[in-house]
């Protein structure tokens, strides 16, 4: 597999770009640039072709003024025929008459002066050198004053081709004066893969399969992970201070959602001491977990180890070179049940349908290679949870938190619709709420005086209250799961378009929130108390307060209902998301959705894919203004002028030919990833591709 090339070419180009500019490098706001950087970008771009268009106008006028009012220099006699005509070479006229010239074209033109000719003339000599410019007299050599006007006896010199030049200048000017933009993709909103014949359709699955494939770790690293956990367990049995102590996997690891070189999540559970308090048993976990990191330092293999005790969940961060040679990160954290008991979630859902490990895989290899997700923004934990809750509404697997039994009947699907349409009926699904985290108000108080315990949708019957950490953690697993049968027949690439397409262009973050508990991504907001609706004065026009105060992107978590999963994800973020999330629909339709049908058809659907992003088409931040352009639909402050307007800048020659430079990009890139080599040691750079 190809190592990701945006971060090298970020870090190699020109210091003039600011890096949040780029649109490139590691996942987060550096891969979507803040929307005060597109607005600022466009506006000098507008300013400055503005600036040069005036510029080519005031010199393309001053060419036909010498033409017609110069002399004519280097005759040169025609020797065909009997014509006394010569041939012109050139025109010059005095700068001085040339400004009295454009005096008197009239209003707009009598106050010209000489030095604003002289500097739009040197300008536009620049850009075309030996068609025009000025000259000054020869340099006196009797030792006489310098004459105190500058301008006095400068020359201006044409070729006899100045005002076709001119002419051609201008109106490439002209053309640039509208900045190029991302294509919206907006014909794939309304797009199918049933166009696609079964062969191709086909081939597709069997490409999504072959992630699936791909992505899994092989037994020999799974072995040496595994021992890696036993070792951390019995290091953390030296200093366990007579407590009992164990050492578990969560995350990607535990579901299997992984490669080779996936991090290492682990959490150790340690017993508390009998009859300590709450502040003794915090003081006691710190200073074990000091002693633990400490103790990593000395044993062999860890080459760096890093105790983030001042975080809000305290960590261990370690780098392990295994005997095979792997170089694995990881995190350990303490106690962490609740990222067991989420884990234990997704590895259920996964175990439900073959076709549930076949999306889940492509989303997440597509997001690592897309540069999207990181801890800093949304993690990948997060965009399961938009996946599987996508998954739900479309019935290809149950809701697990809100059944006793596998067998879901239509008339249980139908009280599932008739509760993500009714904010009583969802209030009444959400138990009381500690009162410090959610104060009571007339909006909130249902939520928090809403105690009654939550029925099965099939049958009525009070679901158990199981609990994690004092949080309700039930879902239904265990022998009854075999029992589902979907009524979704769908193949897995039809389900992966249908929700990149979902996502990309009908679901929006300004009113719904995603919930994998409930299975619905069109949960409104306002049913949600701390998910709220966005105030719809926040906009553009206090770029500050936009990215500050607006969480755009509300994922509600399974377990900590009062958690937002994106509340991390600045509205920049989001928006950049939700474009690539039409760009990846976009790659997968058939060719006939491609301008260049015949290099489409030499490439699987995954290959485009899964290109990572180039500096060649994301390193302006004007381009982005397409995929803003729900929070930049007020004009630039202090301008009447739209940033992005569709009816006007969807046009062709104002689009990024997203296409073209993909197709250039694929010829450099193999077909399909492939698993490293075994064993392997790869620098942190490259493990982020795999």
């Amino acid at each position: 597999m190809r190592t990701n090339s945006a971060q090298k070419s970020s870090s190699s180009s020109s210091s003039m770009l600011p890096a949040l500019a780029k649109g490139l490098g590691p996942a987060g706001v550096k891969r979507f640039p803040y929307i005060n950087l597109v607005t600022s970008t466009i506006r000098n771009k507008r300013e400055g072709v503005m600036n040069n268009g005036r510029d080519f106008d005031l010199v393309s006028t001053v060419t036909k003024t010498v033409l017609d009012k110069g002399t004519a220099n280097d005759i040169e006699p025609c020797t065909s025929g009997d014509s006394s005509i010569g041939r012109v070479h050139s025109h010059s006229m005095p700068l001085q008459l040339v400004v009295r010239a454009l005096r008197q074209r009239g209003k707009g033109w009598r106050r010209i002066s000489a030095n604003r000719v002289r500097t739009a003339l040197e300008a536009c000599g620049q850009l075309a050198p030996g068609i025009i410019s000025v000259v000054g007299p020869e340099p006196k050599s009797d030792g006489s004053e310098v004459d105190s006007d500058p301008n006095r006896g400068l020359i201006v010199q044409q070729t006899i081709d100045a005002c076709s030049t001119m002419e051609r200048l201008l109106c490439e000017a002209k053309s640039k004066a509208h900045v190029s933009f991302l294509p919206t993709l907006d014909h794939v909103a309304s797009a199918r893969l049933s166009s696609l014949s079964h062969s191709q359709l086909l081939e597709l699955n069997t490409d999504v399969a072959e992630v699936v494939r791909f992505w899994q770790p092989s037994a020999f690293n799974v072995s040496e992970v595994n021992a890696l956990v036993t070792r951390i367990e019995a290091l953390a049995r030296v200093v366990n201070q007579g407590r009992f102590v164990t050492a578990r996997l969560f995350g990607s690891r535990n579901y299997g959602l992984c490669s080779n070189l996936s991090d290492v999540d682990i959490t150790v559970s340690v017993s508390s001491p009998r009859g300590s308090g709450a502040q003794e048993t915090d003081a006691s976990n710190r200073s074990f977990f000091r002693d633990l990191a400490a103790l990593l330092r000395k044993s062999a293999g860890f080459t760096r180890v890093i105790n983030v005790s001042h975080a809000r969940v305290p960590i261990i961060k370690f780098v392990f070179v295994t005997p095979g040679k792997y170089r694995l990160e990881g995190d350990i954290s303490l106690n962490g049940s609740k990222g067991l008991a989420k884990s234990r979630l997704i590895a259920t859902y996964l175990g439900l349908d073959p076709r549930v490990r076949q999306v889940l895989s492509v989303l997440k290899l597509w997001a690592i290679r897309r540069d999207i997700t990181n801890h800093n923004t949304l993690n990948s934990f997060g965009l399961m949870m938009m996946a599987i809750a996508f998954l739900i509404s479309r019935k290809v697997i149950p809701p697990l938190q809100m059944l006793a039994t596998a067998h879901v009947t239509p008339q249980a699907w139908a009280r599932l619709a008739k509760i993500h349409h009714s904010p009583h009926k969802i209030a009444m699904l959400y138990p009381a709420i500690n009162s410090a985290s959610a104060p009571t108000t007339p909006e909130n108080a249902s939520f928090q005086l809403g105690g009654s315990a939550v029925r099965c949708l099939q049958s009525g019957a009070d679901l158990p209250e199981w609990t994690v950490e004092g949080t309700r953690a039930y879902y239904l697993n265990g022998g009854e799961l075999n029992r589902w049968r979907s009524p979704n027949h769908d193949s897995s690439a039809t389900l992966l378009f249908d929700m990149f397409r979902y996502y990309g262009f009908e679901f929006n973050p300004r009113l719904h929130a995603i919930s994998p508990r409930l299975g619905s991504t069109t949960i409104p907001r306002a049913s949600l108390y701390h998910l709220p609706p966005l105030d719809s004065e926040t906009t553009i026009a206090d770029p500050n307060k936009w990215r500050n105060k607006v969480r755009l992107l509300a994922i509600e978590d399974p377990f900590d209902l009062a958690v937002n999963c994106g509340r991390n994800a600045p509205p920049e973020w989001v928006e950049g998301l939700l474009w690539e999330m039409r760009r990846a629909a976009w790659t997968l339709l058939p060719s006939e959705h491609h301008h260049n049908r015949h290099h489409a058809k030499q490439h699987s659907p995954l290959d485009r894919l899964l290109l990572p992003p180039t500096e060649k088409i994301y390193c302006d931040p004007g381009i982005w203004a397409s995929a803003y352009h729900r929070a930049l639909e007020p004009p630039l402050p202090g301008s009447m002028t739209p940033v992005f307007d569709p009816a006007v800048d969807c046009v062709p020659d104002r689009t990024v030919d997203l296409e073209g430079l993909e197709n250039a990009q694929l010829r450099g890139s193999p077909a399909l990833p492939i698993r490293p080599p075994n064993p392997v040691t790869l620098p942190g750079q490259m493990r982020q591709t795999f």
